[in-house]
């Protein structure tokens, strides 16, 4: 059922051309020319992104960022949002700078003032900027730009509290609360090079995905393939009773970190499966939210993988006694509950159809299937956080009554 030659047709297909996002989620070998230098020259672009062909040059890259970022503490009523004006585009400054403000002209068209020194802001700092505002929804989007900046600076006059803002690559790209009890700086580098020392050691063996790094300005993400045939015995023994088949199944962790509100530093054990190492999320992600956060609560966090897997896949070996009488319909009724494109969804179910009928089988077959709506997804080209949103949304359904469907 799950690794036919059409699933291996619709691989090969979409690796042809393939967006970085969908390189990332399943681990192709899909990179830009040019090195690093090549690789780093546009970072300040809103849209930037990037995957990362070994760990060593995630990490090199995570250090890189680093050391172009700063945060500042100021009273969050000091800060004053400004629309891009025309002047600000003509005065002489030097050509990255230059660059970066004609970004900025085509994304959020905002600078942040903050007592003399002014910084365009970047589009993934709206939302932080909005909550430390306390102001939301949908009809600020309508609203021009000068507007817009006067309803927020109305709002920022009253906030009260501290700031904690990030300034990276010449752009403001998070204004977090900056009292003792808000947010937490948890240096995305320190976060990787702790998961990399605890895989080491706990996990001999791992190694880390080629390409399943990425990089945008709201996330990073990377996964990492596990050695422990301890914990999937008892998985393999379910699939071997039910008559299931398969060539490859390993253990994978995949680590996702954000400094600008997007993510935690989250864990998610997932299974690697087939030749095309088909990704497949295990439950919920392990979170560590930045309040109060530390690298020695994240430390504890890795700790809790042995038992989640082990837990995890005894669960989702039980999926293999639950029989679905009309599958096609029930894939569909559990993909509806997901917020995710109609064209996807039809993807995903004429897929399973393709390779499987619409005859009876097992939840566990389903839940296989409805992980491939990350893979067409990806291809859609949607961002890295929405495809992160969807795994979660999609091991949610391990808990869902099939009865229901």
């Amino acid at each position: 059922f799950l690794y036919t030659g059409i699933k291996r047709y619709y691989l090969y297909f979409w690796e042809i051309s393939l967006p970085d996002t969908a390189s990332a989620v399943y681990g192709y070998k899909k990179f830009k020319k040019g090195g690093k230098q090549m690789k780093e020259a546009r970072v300040y672009a809103d849209g930037f992104q990037t995957t990362f062909a070994n760990v060593e040059e995630l990490m090199h890259f995570l250090k890189e960022r680093a050391g172009s970022a700063s945060w500042i503490r100021k009273p969050t009523k000091d800060l004053r949002l400004v629309p891009l004006k025309k002047m600000d585009m003509e005065e002489e400054i030097e050509e990255r700078e230059q660059e970066i403000l004609n970004d900025t002209k085509n994304h959020t068209k905002l600078m942040l003032k903050m007592r003399g020194q002014t910084y365009p802001v970047r589009d993934c700092a709206i939302q932080t900027i909005l909550k430390r505002a306390g102001i939301s929804g949908p009809g600020l989007r309508k609203l021009d730009k000068a507007y817009y900046s006067k309803v927020v600076n109305y709002c920022l006059q009253v906030a009260k509290g501290e700031a904690l803002i990030k300034i990276a690559d010449g752009k403001v790209s998070a204004v977090h609360g900056g009292d003792y009890c808000d947010y937490s700086i948890l240096e995305m580098q320190d976060v990787f090079e702790t998961v990399v020392e605890y895989l080491n050691k706990k996990y001999p063996g791992s190694t880390y995905v080629e390409g399943s790094g990425s990089y945008d300005h709201s996330v990073v993400t990377a996964m990492w393939e596990l050695e422990d045939e301890e914990v999937l015995e008892v998985y393999k023994k379910a699939l071997d009773a039910h008559g299931i088949s398969m060539k490859v199944i390993k253990l994978a962790l995949r680590l996702t970190t954000s400094d600008v509100a997007a993510s935690g530093a989250n864990l998610y054990p997932m299974l690697l499966c087939g030749s095309g190492n088909q990704t497949i999320s295990l439950g919920n992600p392990i979170r560590l939210t930045h309040k109060g956060a530390s690298i020695k609560k994240f430390e504890e966090n890795l700790e809790l993988l042995f038992s989640r897997y082990k837990e995890t896949l005894m669960d989702f070996a039980k999926l293999m006694d639950i029989e679905i009488h009309h599958p096609a319909n029930c894939l569909m009724g559990i993909l509806n509950k997901l917020d995710m494109k109609k064209k996807i969804k039809n993807e995903v179910v004429e897929l399973f159809k393709a390779q499987n009928g619409d005859v009876p089988c097992s939840a566990h077959d389903l839940y296989y299937a409805l992980n491939e709506a990350v893979f067409f997804a990806a291809c859609e080209g949607m961002k890295s956080q929405e495809i992160i949103r969807l795994e979660e949304d999609i091991a949610k359904v391990l808990s869902y009554d099939w009865a229901e469907y």
